[in-house]
């Protein structure tokens, strides 16, 4: 009776800890922070951006902080009409039409609060 006791409480303090561990390590959280997006427009302005950054940003929902989620938004909105990357037709290194990118850099611009 003793083993059986002494088994279920060793049972019951590794499963406890082994909760406590998993809650203490919570999985990886992807969220994006105003200098991440400047980062990425830049990189989109100077042609260095790949089409995964661009399409995970667009399509990643900023829930943390409207303007940043509206800077997100109008991007999407840009690149519905001014995306170019990933056409093999086109050789640009960059994502998006000269248009797009006057767009990115007026969004930029006003993101970093040098709007003109």
């Amino acid at each position: 009776m003793m083993n059986f006791l002494l088994t279920l409480f060793l049972t019951f303090l590794f499963v406890l800890f082994a909760i406590i561990f998993f809650i203490k390590i919570a999985p990886p959280v992807y969220r994006l922070e105003k200098t991440n997006i400047v980062a990425l427009l830049n990189l989109v302005i100077e042609g260095k951006a790949t089409d995964n950054d661009w399409e995970v940003f667009l399509g990643m929902p900023i829930r943390h902080n409207d303007e940043l989620e509206a800077i997100r938004m109008r991007c999407s909105e840009i690149s519905e009409r001014e995306y170019i990357g990933g056409s093999s037709s086109i050789k640009s290194k960059h994502l998006l039409t000269e248009k797009g990118i006057e767009e990115v850099k007026n969004l930029l611009a006003e993101l970093t609060g040098e709007a003109k």
